[in-house]
């Protein structure tokens, strides 16, 4: 019984590893996008490589172009584990 107790608090655990906060528009054509990921899942550069594809799959859906305004990564910096997080924002503009 103590084994199954164990398996579901770790997978409790593994669901809330990855986080976003979504495609939300910031101004006129201007959208920002913050992706987080445990170290378990590859920290900062998989949070990067979502958020890049995720961004990039938005403006293509629309026909347009990917045109990044500000990229950086974020976290909190105090841990060992930094970055855990990636920024994006990001313009869809024309080819």
């Amino acid at each position: 019984m103590r084994r199954i107790g164990v398996a579901v608090a770790a997978a409790i655990g593994l669901v809330g590893c990855g986080t976003s906060t979504g495609i939300v528009q910031v101004g006129l054509d201007t959208y920002a996008l913050s992706e987080m990921r445990s170290p378990a899942l590859g920290g900062g550069l998989e949070a990067q490589r979502v958020a890049l594809a995720e961004a990039a799959a938005f403006c293509a859906q629309r026909g347009l172009v990917f045109q990044p305004v500000r990229l950086a990564p974020s976290g909190d910096p105090r841990t060992p584990y930094y970055p855990t997080a990636f920024d994006a924002v990001f313009r869809c503009g024309g080819g």
